[in-house]
């Protein structure tokens, strides 16, 4: 199974350096619009929760439309990742709800919360490659730009073999971007995949994913 991640570096305010404080205070209850609690996955995974209300449409036996509003509750699990005196939130599965969660520990926190998208559109964490048996980049998308003819090229390049940027002659002295870069890694035997978009979005699967996701936190304070 394939799962998304993001971080984000973040900072408190002084008069509220504990985040397991400041989300234990607010707990996901009934009348809550929303709230947290502890993730299945114990440590320092937490889950925030939210309600949200859909209209639904129903029909009488005269065929005339009646409208019923339902709450939903919609959940998002993070970790809080500290290194040293760097905070980070490690947040899975994100999507749309990414500013509500930041917007919410804001909330509680109070003036002062920052909050900064870790991204890796330069460079990718070292340590990962250098603590597995061996790595090949399998898959590849870029973005760049013909200036001669004005002209703008979106390429995707797949290999099961593997592929060298440096060699590929189609992007010699092409001026791109990477939006994707996807790498099978193997280590004592058993083989995991990780995908690193521009906007900051890793994806990991495979046996080895835990230790991924340590080796690519490893590295965070690198990327701030």
């Amino acid at each position: 199974m394939q799962i998304r991640y993001r971080w984000f570096r973040i900072q408190l305010p002084a008069r509220a350096r504990d985040l397991a404080a400041i989300v234990a205070n607010c707990p996901f209850e009934s009348a809550a619009s929303f709230g947290f609690s502890r993730a299945p996955s114990g440590g320092a995974s937490y889950r925030y929760l939210w309600r949200s209300r859909v209209v639904v449409t129903k029909l009488d036996a005269e065929g005339a439309p009646t409208y019923e509003q339902i709450d939903s509750v919609s959940f998002t699990d993070f970790a809080v990742v500290e290194l040293g005196d760097l905070i980070f939130l490690r947040i899975e599965n994100a999507g749309r709800n990414i500013r509500d969660l930041l917007n919410a520990l804001e909330t509680l926190a109070g003036m002062g919360f920052t909050a900064k998208p870790v991204t890796f559109d330069k460079e990718r964490p070292s340590s990962i490659f250098n603590s597995v048996d061996s790595s090949k980049l399998i898959g590849l998308k870029v973005v760049g730009a013909v200036l001669a003819d004005d002209l703008v090229a979106r390429m995707e390049f797949v290999s099961k073999e593997g592929m060298v940027v440096e060699s590929m002659e189609v992007l010699a002295g092409l001026k791109y971007k990477v939006e994707l870069a996807v790498f099978e890694l193997v280590l004592s035997g058993l083989r995991g995949q990780i995908a690193f978009a521009a906007n900051g979005t890793v994806k990991i699967s495979g046996q080895i994913a835990p230790k991924l996701i340590s080796l690519v936190e490893k590295d965070l304070p690198l990327f701030i």
